[in-house]
């Protein structure tokens, strides 16, 4: 299944060096049909192609977009080997989950999520280096006062008033950049509705790939409160510049309806390539959200020992940092960024 990795076709991703299973992205289902004589062979063909998958080898699947008819035996095999299936579509709020029945012996993600969020350290280490990224991530500079008081910070609550102390200044420098010094983040205004339309289309794709991972989307490190999905607004945060840069240039351009405009252009800005330093390779910006789930799984797991978040920026020197999964899509054959 490796030969389908690509990012506009069958996604697959190994767990990690602890097994051998890969989870499974199946674009636009057309139809599934069952080897004749095996055992837990499938032949599966989508808008874009076919193939044949073994289940043996799979540990989740997830079926995007308009899917056909699935047997019931496909859903007996699912069952018998485990395997949770996912169901979404862009305009489903909620994708919908087809889970076989827990067991007692089961070593799921869940349980590590919840342990590393009861550990202050480690929850705290997540918080910080979700902020971080938020704000390096901005166009407006930074002092760097700011960033070693955050590495000093050791409680959550201290780490979310220092954030919210500097979402107020980068936001009231966001608004006066655009000429509407004065108007607030909070306030009802074109630019907020925009803002948060951007908001909402990132938070269907998050969710989609923490549910995919086996993680809770309300169990969050940075947002603690547990009756919404506070970890996939945790994992929105270092990837909020692209919501803004759109409406950003919207703005600019004087489009007649920011918010439609807006998410066209977001749409355009997921799908360009850009260079990651971490990984030392080059993968489309959609591919950045995608990895961020994979990377705090990694992290959860022990996999890696530090969470790095990918990013996009400039090639560096040095080291890279070891990881225990590929950034879905990368392609180190890439240059330039389409123009």
């Amino acid at each position: 299944m490796d030969e389908f990795q690509h990012p506009d076709s069958i996604w697959t991703w190994s767990s990690s060096g602890r097994k051998s299973k890969v989870s499974l992205w199946i674009p636009y289902l057309q139809s599934i049909a069952k080897v004749k004589g095996s055992k837990g062979n499938w032949d599966v063909a989508f808008n874009g192609g076919d193939f044949r998958v073994d289940l043996s080898k799979v540990e989740v699947i997830l079926f995007y977009g308009a899917s056909g008819d699935l047997p019931l035996t496909f859903l007996d095999d699912l069952a018998a080997r485990r395997i949770p299936a996912l169901f979404h579509r862009r305009n489903l709020p909620d994708p919908y989950v087809f889970v076989p029945a827990a067991r007692r012996d089961d070593s799921d993600i869940l349980t590590a999520q919840v342990t590393v969020r009861q550990n202050a350290i480690k929850n705290c280490f997540i918080s910080r280096t979700l902020v971080r990224e938020r704000f390096k991530a901005t166009k407006f500079p930074i002092a760097g006062v700011f960033y070693k008081g955050l590495a000093k910070l050791r409680d959550v609550k201290d780490i979310r008033l220092v954030e919210a102390h500097q979402s107020k200044t980068y936001w009231e420098k966001y608004f006066a950049d655009l000429g509407q010094a004065g108007i607030s983040r909070r306030s009802a205004n074109p630019v907020s509705a925009a803002l948060d339309a951007g908001s909402f289309f990132l938070y269907g794709i998050f969710l989609r790939w923490v549910l995919m991972h086996k993680m809770s989307p309300a169990h969050g490190f940075l947002h603690v409160t547990t009756g919404y999905p506070s970890l996939v607004y945790d994992l929105m945060e270092p990837y909020r510049y692209i919501i803004e840069d759109a409406v950003a240039k919207c703005v600019r351009l004087e489009c007649k309806d920011l918010t439609e405009a807006t998410l066209a252009e977001m749409k355009s800005s997921l799908d360009e390539v850009v260079f990651v330093p971490s990984h030392r390779t080059h993968v489309r910006r959609k591919n950045l959200l995608h990895g961020a789930v994979l990377s705090l799984r990694s992290y959860l797991l022990g996999d890696t020992k530090r969470l790095v978040l990918p990013t996009e920026g400039e090639k560096i020197g040095g080291r890279p940092p070891k990881m225990s999964y590929k950034l879905p899509g990368a392609n180190a054959k890439i240059k330039e960024v389409p123009g």
